[in-house]
């Protein structure tokens, strides 16, 4: 999959069809050559072993390079450096890129209005103590999601762009390079971030709008209509009692000064009217702690909508998005190497690239009703690597299954050759 954003409605190369699903329609493609089907079955599980074991070595090299910048790592192992996060985040983008996801940036996918739309609230991320974020998303697609408001009485229809995985990459500035505003963030932020870290992070079902509650940064800001909910009783309540205590507080005023001495006695009146305005001000206090417990419930009602948000759309984190990312990178590469395979076969007769392109993404579309960008590149140069596959010019021809077995066997007995070596 090549780099870059992927523009709006615009199909990647995700591959949703199951392995299996896709090798046994491959198989029973009519146009194959006699014989062909039935072996199609072992031919793919064997390229499916060789290609987990390319995985395998590929996932304790990433994991590897993101020890020393894990959250959990221990201090004896920790690498908080530039150069150390550079490493990790160019061979993690490449995972990714095998992954088939593309990089997203959120400023050109998503508004304010719509972020309010689609989950109710104002959120403006903080970069406070952050080095750099990454978007990372793959199986987008449009949806129409029913918002309902006014007791349900009120539904909106909201077009968005659904992606199916988006892998997050944050980084955080190390004790070198944060200033006073960082150190404030890292305060405040959960156990478990420090200066130096990386977190890697992975969502499942996202929409566009959505994507600003997946920043560590993201806080939840007053609407303006509850802020006029709160704001409205305070005005319409708080300026009469201040106008009354005023003339109040010079009763009490008076009553202190004649209590230590400063001028004359102490009227019963005056003193009833001191205690008047006491109570004044006591119902004053009271009225602002109200409004202060309104506006902190309101706020917890807000990060508690932000946490569910996020919460149920977490599959993984840290080393443990590792696993499942390589694993997501050979079950593509599997597939892309199965179906370039198959239309080879199908065809009968030498292809170009972009013959074995279309006739992919046409395959797809009609067995599966996927509208994708088939990336032929990386399934071809596979199957070249393993002699499966022969060019001559610009065009390609697939060996019979027959012979393609006998090629995989000896790359597969050579993987683990250590008689050889006696």
């Amino acid at each position: 999959m090549s780099e870059g954003t992927t523009p709006a409605g615009k199909s990647d190369g995700f591959i949703a069809a199951r392995k299996a699903e896709l090798g046994q329609a491959i198989a029973n493609e009519p146009g194959l050559p006699p014989g062909d089907g039935a072996a199609m079955g072992e031919l793919f599980h064997l390229l499916g072993a060789l290609t987990h074991h390319e995985a395998h070595a590929h996932l304790e090299a990433l994991k590897a390079l993101y020890d020393p910048i894990d959250p959990d790592a221990p201090p004896s192992r920790r690498d908080v450096g530039l150069g150390a996060f550079e490493i990790f985040e160019r061979e993690l983008t490449g995972a990714l890129t095998r992954a088939n996801f593309v990089e997203i940036d959120p400023d050109t996918v998503q508004t304010r209005e719509t972020t309010q739309l689609l989950t109710g609230l104002s959120i403006k991320p903080l970069m406070a103590g952050i080095r750099r974020i990454r978007y990372f998303a793959r199986g987008s697609k449009p949806e129409q999601i029913v918002r309902k408001s006014w007791f349900g009485l009120r539904k909106r229809v909201i077009e968005a762009e659904v992606m199916n995985d988006v892998v997050v990459l944050v980084g955080f500035k190390s004790d070198d390079e944060i200033v006073r505003a960082d150190r404030r963030a890292f305060a405040s932020m959960r156990r478990g971030v420090r200066p130096g870290a990386t977190l890697v992070k992975h969502f499942r079902s996202v929409a566009n709008a959505e994507l600003v509650t997946l920043h560590p940064g993201a806080k939840p800001s007053m609407l303006r209509r509850d802020q006029f909910f709160l704001a409205a009783p305070a005005i319409a309540t708080g300026i009469p009692v201040l106008l009354n205590l005023w003339p109040a507080l010079t009763v009490i005023f008076a009553v202190l000064a004649a209590y230590f001495g400063a001028q004359g006695v102490i009227e019963d009146s005056e003193l009833k009217r001191a205690l008047a305005a006491v109570s004044g001000l006591v119902a004053v206090g009271a009225f602002v702690m109200r409004q202060r417990l309104k506006y902190e419930a309101q706020t917890l009602r807000y990060q508690k909508q932000l946490a569910d948000t996020v919460y149920f759309r977490n599959l993984a984190n840290n080393a443990g998005v590792l696993d499942l990312l390589i694993g997501a990178g050979e079950e593509q590469d599997a597939k892309e190497a199965i179906l370039a395979y198959g239309m080879l076969r199908r065809a009968q007769k030498p292809l170009a690239k972009a013959e074995i392109d279309n006739f992919a993404e046409a395959f797809l579309r009609e067995q599966f009703g996927l509208e994708i960008d088939f990336e032929i590149q990386d399934a071809l140069g596979k199957l070249e690597r393993l002699g499966v596959v022969t060019r001559e010019s610009d065009a390609y021809s697939a060996l019979p299954p027959s012979d393609a077995l006998a090629r995989l066997d000896a790359a597969w007995d050579s993987v683990f050759n250590f008689s050889a070596r006696r």
